[in-house]
């Protein structure tokens, strides 16, 4: 599969910073990639990966805009990787970005070149296996051996599966040399197993085309009301509460499954949550004070986190906490089980849960009020008596510091309210005051009592003679008691290291609830119903609805059937006007999209199909930097979609062939469906919209998998630009005159039967014999081609010579009588 751009851009929601590893060898691909911001690892599973399509790794790459690559495989594999990552130049086995990626792993764009090349043989391979084997996981028994450590990891890894663990190991050594001021024992906190045959594979031309997160495509009739940048379907469906769900929406929707029984919980929850609405506000108010943790939890482990992080992690366990406990509320209920709400509410009951744990040790070691006074992170009073008994001490000085400085204070009318003293270990005791204009009036800037120590964001820290004085003979009291606290901090951060990975866990299944409650605002303000999936070839929808178009002009909605009594698993619609086809291809699109990533879907019912993939040729991004004409764009779709496409794909083609001219064109579209009448009963669930409502006639309309519907204007069968209804292009030759398409229709057919014999002398190195020339043309696509000569040629005012096989040219304008053939 070819692509004519980079890989497609994700919403700035799904920006997160993501370090992908890949390997590939003979037909095979492992991937793996690190969440910065999550702390967490995803293993994906080995999976079939033919070149050069690697249809798989495009949707990686498009899925997870990762913004660093570790790549591991043969030199055709890293020859490929150039044009698959849009990087400019080649890529080299010595290259090497270490340095790169460690300053870059937490900015948002990343130049094409933040690749790093690893080598592919044995020695690397036994180097990432040992590195893999080497990992400590929370959870893990704390004195295990490498028998053990072993034993664990495979419980959640398939060391069978080579590939995958030199995948994992090349991103762990990787992230060894980040430069990180976090350890690499805490850089992974879990694992996560992916399994690529549970995705629903959408390329992002198709993503782009359905505008499911770009807007920019829209006509600008659409960019009126309150979405002043335009609606996608990604806008219409954000309605979360807080960043974390967002980040969750965004994850649905760029990862659509094909696990029925994830869709059917998220189904099921999205129905919960609407019958069930005085709930799910009381969801939305704890929701909506939800951030990310991870970021949070990083700091702590950095040792950077200020008293503000630890009480904004408070804040979130706490909200956290209610709301699981409002979801056991709800467990009575028997329709909640198989939803999000029911795991939500039975973690409470769980006397042993780490989110409650942590909350409290938190509240019992820390005493945020007062750090929140002091600007430091402060241990309760009652932990610790060695660190009390500093405390007191400590406190003692800070009141002589305060009186003798108040004096001084006060004489420059400065607001004692915003005056604090503390202990800074590289200045010893300091005076701090917010930095404003009643600060610059007063003159403490030239006041000699006062030394400016420095100046951080808002803050003036200084210095009176007291406080140097009480440095000298207290200083190393001050140094005991930030070393007692230092303890009581480490043992506290360790504490919720442990924890961490239950905690996330449950964090991300609140940011799902948010998503899936997105979910059912949206199916409730429109009027959305539940799909029903099935295993089965069946595809009916009743007044289906396009979920954007809907909002900004009337409508009409759609039906559209394709089950076992009518088998029409190919279908053709002709319209020589602008009824709406495109429109209606893109909302059979949206729906099975929907219906894939959990949501209720815009119709008043509808019945989809477990689909593997979505392909599509619809409309194409214009660029004169793909070095490709438009024509050329829409073949190398067409490629990708016929080979790629399977039994259970959703095949979608508009207007195919419209960029060349009229016989070609039709030619080619002809071919194209019967490539896919071909397969038979394995042809995936195809809908072909065209201009040519002659096409018919071209096309075996008794065949049983294929239903054609030809819509003529009423109009003198004419379009709206003035033109035959029949043609895609504007060309020379007059398709009502008989003759001309005789003559149109003889060269085709010698073009065709000449590419077949030039195809035929470069395989097998001789002239081919006539029998085998024969043999070839009825093999090209273009297959009825002498059917349609001999039609041509047998028109009623030449009906004496209908009895004849071969055809006579008409004169050529230069008065010259083309050669009689045979064809």
């Amino acid at each position: 599969m070819e692509s004519d751009q980079p890989p497609c851009a994700t919403p700035a929601a799904n920006q997160s910073g993501k370090i992908i590893s890949l390997c590939w060898n003979a037909g095979a691909l492992a991937a793996s990639y690190y969440e910065i911001d999550q702390l967490e690892l995803y293993a994906i599973q080995q999976a079939i990966e033919p070149r050069p399509q690697y249809v798989l790794l495009r949707e990686l790459v498009r899925r997870y805009h990762p913004l660093f690559y570790v790549i591991s495989g043969p030199s055709c594999f890293l020859d490929d990787g150039r044009e698959i990552l849009g990087i400019p130049v080649a890529l080299s086995n010595h290259a090497d970005a270490t340095d790169s990626a460690a300053q870059n792993t937490t900015t948002a764009t990343q130049p094409a070149a933040n690749v790093k090349i690893v080598e592919y043989s044995t020695q690397t391979q036994a180097t990432a296996r040992a590195r893999l084997l080497a990992l400590k996981l929370p959870g893990m028994p704390p004195e295990a051996d490498e028998i053990e450590c072993r034993t664990f990891l495979e419980s959640i890894l398939p060391f069978e599966q080579e590939l995958l663990v030199h995948s994992v190991g090349n991103l762990l050594l990787l992230l060894d040399t980040v430069g990180d001021s976090v350890s690499p024992a805490q850089l992974v906190t879990k694992i996560n197993l992916v399994t690529p045959s549970t995705q629903l594979i959408i390329d992002g031309l198709t993503y782009e085309a359905l505008q499911i997160f770009d807007t920019s495509r829209h006509p600008s009739g659409f960019k009126s009301g309150t979405e002043s940048r335009g609606l996608s379907v990604f806008s219409l469906f954000n309605k979360c509460s807080s960043k974390n769900g967002e980040e969750w929406l965004s994850r649905l929707m760029t990862q659509p499954i094909r696990d029925r029984m994830e869709l059917q919980r998220r189904h099921n929850t999205v129905q919960w949550l609407l019958e069930n609405v005085r709930y799910a506000n009381q969801f939305d108010q704890c929701l909506k004070h939800l951030s990310n943790v991870g970021l949070l939890y990083r700091k702590i482990l950095q040792g950077t986190a200020r008293n503000t992080d630890w009480k904004m992690l408070k804040k979130n366990l706490y909200y956290m906490f209610t709301l699981c406990k409002l979801c056991g509320f709800t467990l009575e209920d028997a329709n909640t089980a198989g939803t999000v709400v029911q795991e939500l509410g039975q973690y409470t009951r769980n006397p042993g849960n780490a989110l409650k744990h942590v909350l409290y040790t938190i509240d019992k070691c820390l005493d945020l009020e007062k750090g929140e006074e002091e600007n430091k992170v402060t241990i309760r009073a009652g932990l610790d008596p060695a660190v009390d008994r500093l405390r007191e001490q400590y406190d003692g000085l800070r009141q002589i510091v305060m009186e003798s400085s108040r004096l001084g204070l006060e004489t420059m009318q400065l607001d004692m309210a915003n005056i604090c003293v503390t202990y800074l270990p590289s200045y010893g005791f300091v005076i701090s005051t917010q930095i404003d204009e009643q600060l610059q009036r007063s003159g403490i800037f030239n006041n000699s009592s006062f030394d400016l120590v420095f100046q951080a964001e808002n803050t003036a820290y200084f210095q009176i003679n007291l406080c140097k004085e009480l440095n000298d003979e207290f200083g190393q009291l001050m140094a005991t008691l930030i070393e007692h606290e230092l303890v009581v901090q480490t043992r506290l951060t360790t504490f919720v290291g442990t924890k961490f990975p239950e905690v996330m866990g449950i964090f991300k299944q609140a940011g799902k609830l948010d998503a899936l409650l997105s979910f059912a605002t949206v199916a409730k303000m429109h009027r959305y119903v539940r799909p029903v999936i099935t295993d089965a070839k069946v595809l009916q929808i009743q007044a289906g609805r396009h979920v954007v178009l809907e909002h900004r002009r009337t409508y009409r909605s759609n039906d559209t059937n394709v089950d076992a009594t009518n088998r029409n698993l190919v279908n053709v619609i002709a319209a020589d006007a602008s009824v709406g086809k495109t429109t209606y291809l893109k909302e059979l699109a949206i729906i099975c999209y929907l219906a894939h990533v959990g949501s209720f879907v815009p119709a008043a019912y509808a019945k989809i199909p477990i689909l593997d993939s979505i392909y599509t040729r619809l409309d194409h991004p214009e660029s004169i930097f793909s070095g490709r004409s438009s024509f050329m764009s829409e073949l190398y779709q067409m490629s990708s979609l016929l080979q790629n496409a399977t039994a259970k794909s959703l095949v979608l083609i508009d207007e195919f062939g419209k960029g060349t001219n009229y016989l070609e064109g039709k030619s080619l579209l002809v071919g194209s469906i019967e490539h896919l009448l071909n397969r038979g009963a394995s042809a995936p669930i195809t809908f072909v919209t065209t201009k040519f409502t002659g096409i018919g006639q071209f096309l075996p309309t008794e065949h049983r998998y294929l239903l054609v519907k030809v819509h003529r204007d009423a109009r003198g069968d004419r379009s709206r630009n003035g033109t035959t209804s029949d043609t895609l292009d504007v060309t020379s030759i007059d398709p009502t005159d008989p003759y001309e398409q005789l003559y149109a229709t003889y060269q085709l057919a010698s073009r065709a039967v000449a590419f077949a014999i030039m195809k035929y002398h470069q395989t097998g190195g001789q002239a081919p014999a006539t029998e085998s020339v024969r043999l070839l043309m009825e093999s090209t696509p273009i297959t009825r081609v002498p059917e349609r000569c001999l039609e041509i040629s047998h028109h009623p005012s030449r009906a004496a010579h209908a009895d004849t096989a071969s055809m006579t040219l008409p004169v050529e304008p230069n008065g010259n009588l083309n050669e009689k053939r045979n064809i």
